[in-house]
């Protein structure tokens, strides 16, 4: 539509579309018809967990074809993270975080990150530019992102290399993160823990293949 009809028709029907909503005396048939991409999930009719804790631990992982003069990693070392999202928090959507390696640890919250070498003992510590918008200008940067390798796309990158390029990632790994938020609910639902790689061929192979 930007490019048919001109911006301000492509942003009135942007607008048009985020505003749909729905109320109690909707039929559920119509509801389930549909995403509602404009409701914001603490104000709609979700029941969303507000206080959630997620384990995930990974072990050793071999690497395929490390190099032959062995500069490359043979193999991703194990390892657990620990992510805690609440709702009841003064740091309104904000992220902080801790992350432990061998040889040092970095810390960061919205404005700051540290990063501690054992060695040494020495920490360097890091301050961003802090973009403007909502979650910490991360709505921003997510939408220039995507602008830009729409863009490179449309000059003739090739659309892995485009997301390579401008989002960091590839539609494979973005369809594997939200998997794993389906793992971690039935693992919450069912008071259990999910095997990555069975959850995975049973959920998604099998259902792709039947």
């Amino acid at each position: 539509m930007y490019k048919t009809a001109g911006k301000e028709a492509a942003a009135k029907q942007l607008l048009s579309d985020l505003g749909e909503d729905y109320t109690a005396d909707t039929s559920p048939e119509v509801v389930e018809k549909r995403n509602w991409f404009g409701r914001c999930v603490w104000e709609a009719d979700n029941n969303v967990c507000d206080d959630q804790c997620v384990t995930i631990t990974w072990d050793d992982d071999p690497l395929p074809s490390p190099a032959s003069d062995g500069s490359a990693l043979t193999h991703r070392a194990a390892k657990t993270a620990q992510f805690h999202m609440i709702a009841f928090t003064e740091k309104q959507c904000e992220r902080r975080g801790r992350i432990y390696g061998t040889k040092g640890e970095v810390e960061y919250d919205s404005t700051t990150i540290k990063v501690h070498d054992f060695a040494t003992e020495h920490t360097t510590v890091y301050k961003p530019h802090l973009a403007a918008g909502g979650h910490g200008g991360g709505d921003e940067g997510l939408v220039r992102q995507f602008l830009g390798a729409v863009n490179a796309v449309d000059e003739g990158m090739g659309v892995q290399e485009a997301q390579r390029e401008w989002l960091g990632c590839d539609l494979d790994e973005a369809f594997r993160s939200h998997a794993v938020v389906f793992a971690a609910e039935e693992a919450r639902v069912g008071k259990k823990v999910v095997g990555w790689g069975e959850w995975w061929g049973e959920r998604v192979e099998g259902q792709l293949l039947g």
